[in-house]
């Protein structure tokens, strides 16, 4: 099989026609709709992406991994002692970047027979609405090209400030193109300084207009003309860097003042504030993986026919 790894990869870039490469964005093709279902019947629909470790030679995927959020594949908060309100997932990968339309479902179940997650996620952080899914070579292999993130795209020479460009890619309110499966790309600003942990957590904040469905989203710095590099040189070129994982918009409610004037927005108003959690620690999961163990104890131990 043919891997899309990397966009900042020239070698891999050189290998598609000039004319492909202007057609589809890679990191379009590396984002899903994800489904979370129970039974035959759909609970629920977020966004999730394409994260892959890499073998020693840089250049074939060791294990690839679905990446979303904890609430889109149970339903409730992180830290929730609420019943999961589903029992597996379905999403879609694409096989063509000439072909958009060519892409095929994949349903992965989401615990074993033990009732355990298969799944993982942030053991330091367990608040962080954060989960990877491990995404076995049984379900892709052989079915065209994957396209995928990988910790090369966390490490892209593009500085990135409070008001600096971050761009969503998603699927609002489930609202997207159908035919050929992409997302929808929604661009905003940092809100909070990138480089601080936001209350302590690893989180920045994004001033951006998101919606229901969108959970789960890449968030890019995009760069498609002159930028800013880590070292402060101004470059020109095109640069796309992840810097984090979409998980919901801040949401406040009325008080009222002594004088019983509103001051703040209504029950349920958003400030226009989104909380990103950052793609570091797609790479501190990542290492604590033991891949082994877990196809020994949990995929093999998976439920079927659910």
């Amino acid at each position: 099989m043919r891997h899309w790894i990397a966009a900042a990869g020239a070698a891999l870039a050189l290998a598609v026609p000039a004319r492909a490469q202007q057609e589809v964005e890679p990191l379009s093709l590396m984002t899903t709709p994800v489904l979370l279902l129970n039974g035959a019947r759909q609970v629920s629909q977020g966004t999730g992406f394409l994260y892959a470790t890499m073998k020693p030679n840089g250049r074939d995927v060791d294990m690839l991994f679905l990446v979303t959020n904890y609430h889109v594949v149970t339903g409730n908060e992180p830290l929730s002692s609420a019943r999961a309100q589903g029992d597996r997932l379905q999403f879609y990968l694409h096989a063509s970047r000439q072909d958009p339309a060519d892409y095929f479902p994949v349903n992965i179940p989401l615990y074993t027979k033990t009732n355990d997650p298969v799944w993982i996620q942030s053991r330091p952080f367990p608040e962080a609405d954060v989960v990877l899914v491990p995404v076995v070579p049984a379900l892709y292999e052989d079915r065209g090209q994957l396209f995928t993130f990988t910790e090369e795209h966390t490490r892209i020479d593009l500085k990135v400030r409070p008001t600096s460009q971050a761009t969503l890619l998603g699927y609002p309110y489930g609202f997207f193109d159908t035919r050929n499966f992409l997302p929808v790309w929604k661009t905003g600003h940092l809100a909070t300084e990138p480089s601080v942990d936001f209350q302590g957590e690893p989180v920045f904040l994004v001033d951006v207009s998101a919606f229901p469905g969108m959970s789960g989203a890449p968030v890019v710095g995009v760069s498609n003309g002159v930028y800013e590099s880590e070292s402060g040189a101004m470059l020109t070129g095109v640069q796309r860097r992840l810097l984090g994982i979409f998980s919901a918009m801040r949401m406040v409610r009325s008080r009222s003042t002594e004088a019983g004037a509103s001051q703040t927005p209504s029950p349920g108003d958003s400030l226009q504030l989104g909380y990103v959690w950052k793609a570091d620690l797609l790479a501190d999961i990542t290492r604590a993986f033991d891949k082994t163990a877990w196809l020994d104890q949990v995929w093999k131990n998976r439920q079927i026919g659910r």
